[in-house]
Order: structure tokens, then C-alpha cells, then sequence
């Protein structure tokens, strides 16, 4: 009995960590998609961006506009070099979506 508890935990562990990004990690070619993939901060902001996009496409009045807006901002993200531009741009981008 025990036995089975600790490896529940252990995999619940593992299963906690587990980095969920709004893309397929094996695809990841640039710099930015690589970084999000390998650090769990980044993978979570990611997580966050992408509920705050998908709650600011479901209140605007012009979604055509918001994703125009939003590839432009990917762009700009991807000229990223450094995490913490990463980071940043993640953090900015999300304040820009609330409401």
C-alpha cells in the first residue's frame, strides 16, 4: 500500500511539472519557442497568455483587429534573444489584453 502511494506521488510530481505550451515542443525551431519550451516560467506565461487571448477574443468587437494585433505582437516577441525579453514581452502583453 505503501508502495503504491509514493509512486502516485512521485507522479503527480512529475505530471505537476509538466510544461504545457500553446504549440508542439518537438516543432519549436526559434530561439523564443525553444526558450518557452525549456523554462517552466515561460511555459507558464504562456499557458496565461493564451487564456487571456482567448477571454479578450470572446469580448471584442473586432476580432480580425485582435489578431492582427496579437501576430504583431508575436513578431515582436520573436525578436527576442534572452528569457527575460521573453519574459517581458509575456508580462506586457498580457496587461495589454485585460479588459
Amino acid at each position: 500500500m505503501f508502495v503504491r502511494i509514493l509512486g502516485l506521488t512521485v507522479l503527480m510530481a512529475f505530471a505537476s511539472t509538466a510544461q504545457a505550451v500553446s504549440y508542439d515542443c518537438q516543432k519549436a525551431k526559434t530561439f523564443t519557442e525553444k526558450a518557452i519550451c525549456q523554462d517552466q516560467e515561460l511555459s507558464a506565461l504562456d499557458d496565461e497568455l493564451d487564456s487571456s487571448y482567448q477571454a479578450a477574443e470572446a469580448r471584442s468587437k473586432n476580432p480580425k483587429a485582435l489578431k492582427k494585433q496579437q501576430m504583431k505582437w508575436l513578431s515582436e516577441r520573436d525578436t527576442c534573444q534572452t528569457n527575460n525579453c521573453v519574459k517581458k514581452s509575456y508580462q506586457k502583453r498580457i496587461i495589454d489584453l485585460e479588459p
